[in-house]
C-alpha cells in the first residue's frame, strides 16, 4: 500500500508541475500580448491613459498568475483516495476553482458592459477560459492515468 501511495504523490505531483508550467507560459504569453499593443494616440492625455491601461494590464497579469498557481494548489487534494476515485471531486480539484474564478471575471465584464470597448478585462478573461481548458485536458490525461494503474 505504501509503494501505491508513494506512486501516487509522485503522479499527482507531476500534475501539479504540469500545471504551474502552463500557468507560468500563459502568463508569459499575456505580459508579451500586453507588451505588443500600440499606442495610436498622439496626445498627451491620450499617452496617458494608454499607460493606465498597460498598468492596469500588468495589475491584471500578476492577479491571474497569483490566482492560478493557488488554483492549483487544489490538485493536491487528489492524493485523498475519496476525492481521487470520485470523478466529479477530482474534476473539481483540476478546474472548479479556476471555473469560479472566470465566472466571477465573465459576470463582471457582462455587467459592466465592458464587452463593446476595448478593456483589459476581455485579455484577461481570454486567458482565463484559455487556462480552464488546459486543466481540464490535463484532467483527462490524469483521469487516464490513475485507472491505468490501478
Amino acid at each position: 500500500m505504501t509503494q501505491f501511495n508513494n506512486r501516487m504523490r509522485k503522479i499527482v505531483f507531476k500534475f501539479w508541475i504540469i500545471n504551474v508550467l502552463i500557468s507560468f507560459v500563459l502568463f508569459v504569453a499575456y505580459r508579451i500580448i500586453i507588451s505588443e499593443t500600440e499606442t495610436a494616440d498622439e496626445n498627451w492625455l491620450g499617452l496617458l491613459l494608454e499607460i493606465l491601461k498597460v498598468l492596469t494590464s500588468l495589475g491584471f497579469s500578476l492577479i491571474y498568475l497569483g490566482a492560478m498557481v493557488i488554483c492549483s494548489l487544489s490538485i493536491f487534494l487528489n492524493l485523498n483516495k475519496n476525492i481521487r476515485n470520485n470523478f466529479y471531486y477530482s474534476l473539481l480539484t483540476f478546474v472548479g476553482l479556476a471555473s469560479l474564478f472566470t465566472v466571477y471575471w465573465l459576470i463582471i465584464v457582462i455587467a459592466e458592459n465592458f464587452i463593446h470597448n476595448e478593456n483589459p478585462l476581455i485579455l484577461f478573461l481570454i486567458f482565463c477560459i484559455t487556462y480552464v481548458i488546459f486543466s481540464t485536458i490535463e484532467f483527462k490525461i490524469f483521469r487516464k492515468k490513475i485507472k491505468s494503474i490501478q
